[in-house]
């Protein structure tokens, strides 16, 4: 006999909601239940499904399942208030897929810190402010909060872009990866908290480059306190003006002016320039000219005819074939060394089960039995 869960109509209604007015076939499709089933479920207190399927609907409504079954407390989840600096013409219109990215990012930062607490730690505070008025100056607090001179930072197959990541993440500013098959005309959103801030890399498309000045950008309006969902700004041209100025302190903070005037060699070819900046300041071949051209060494006319050269480097590249990514490379590159080596950690000191352990790091049935060891073999390595 299936053992069917009691549901609230009431709380469904709120929390599809909530989500983004999320309607019932929507739903349906969402969880593989039935359109009759879900329409059921919405208009009678009739037991109708069971405990996994709950489960399901409660997973794409981004809450706990106990919230389903009641009408006596309200779950509210801690999102604060986001300014939108999009340019949303062209963009596809999906309400569900802008507040799901949004509850994807706070539901990582509270794992995060539920997963502190349980080993007994206190996350970090953020206490970097940043005053919105003098690039430069922004750059170097920037710059002296994380300590950057005396970092190291490694190239890897994925150029600067990691060692870069892993400087934030060891101050507990949580980066996530989402790939999406949806258009949110955004390369990234930032969400503001007094701890473990999160910034969030929409990365499908972008290269590492690209990913490099994201986080960099989006760690400007953290420090100027704001959540922020906003859209790539061309350094060159564009008109907003906070957009911009977050642009000018990302590239200061890459390859500070200074820096540039004492390498600067007329006598040198681009590539050769670039090459000779970027052993200095270990950033990526796009963001070094982009300052280059912004300090004024190269003409805008050099600059585009270099980044179109490299950009024909990667299209050359790209046409050997795509190379399958392992489950276990995507889920550490979606949260992070720093927070998968803790979720292990707190399983190792038996704060959390593995059980509790995968379904935090979104590790499903449906992966091999091989993932979950293949992500704690490689996130020690």
């Amino acid at each position: 006999m299936t053992n069917f869960i009691q549901h609230s109509p009431s709380a469904l209604k709120s929390y599809m909601e909530q989500i983004g007015n999320l309607s019932a076939n929507e739903l349906a499709t969402k969880t593989d239940l039935k359109l009759s089933v879900v329409k059921k479920l919405l208009d009678s207190n009739e037991p109708l499904i069971t405990l996994s399927e709950l489960e399901r609907i409660a997973q794409v409504l981004f809450i706990p399942s106990v919230y389903l079954t009641t009408n006596e407390i309200k779950f509210n989840p801690e999102i604060p208030e986001i300014v939108d600096h999009r340019n949303l013409e062209n963009i596809e219109n999906s309400t569900y897929g802008y507040n799901s990215v949004i509850r994807e990012a706070v539901q990582a930062r509270q794992d995060y810190i539920f997963l502190l607490e349980s080993m007994g730690n206190d996350p970090l505070p953020f206490t970097l402010r940043l005053s919105g008025q003098d690039a430069i100056s922004d750059a170097a607090l920037i710059s002296s909060y994380f300590d950057l001179n005396n970092k190291n930072k490694k190239a890897q197959h994925n150029d600067y872009y990691s060692s870069w990541r892993s400087i934030l993440e060891s101050l507990d500013i949580l980066v996530i990866e989402r790939s999406s098959h949806e258009s949110f005309g955004s390369d990234g959103f930032c969400l503001w908290f007094d701890v473990v801030p999160v910034i969030v890399v929409l990365s499908t498309g972008q290269s590492s480059e690209r990913r490099l000045f994201t986080i960099l950008h989006e760690l400007v309006h953290l420090g100027l306190r704001q959540s922020v969902f906003d859209g790539f700004v061309s350094s060159l041209s564009n008109d907003n003006s906070t957009e911009r100025y977050c642009d000018s302190v990302a590239g200061h903070v890459i390859a500070p002016f200074e820096i540039l005037k004492t390498l600067y060699d007329p006598n040198l070819s681009l590539d050769d320039l670039v090459s000779k900046v970027r052993n200095k300041v270990k950033a990526s071949r796009p963001a070094v000219a982009i300052q280059l051209k912004l300090a004024g060494y190269i003409s805008q006319e050099e600059l585009k005819s270099y980044l179109r050269k490299l950009e024909d480097i990667k299209v050359s590249k790209r046409q050997g074939g795509e190379v399958k990514i392992p489950a276990s490379t995507r889920i550490i590159s979606k949260f992070g060394k720093y927070f998968v080596q803790t979720v292990i950690s707190a399983m190792y000191q038996n704060n959390i089960s593995s059980t509790k352990a995968k379904s935090i790091l979104g590790i499903k049935d449906s992966h091999k039995a091989s993932t979950f060891k293949d992500v704690q073999r490689r996130v020690h390595m």
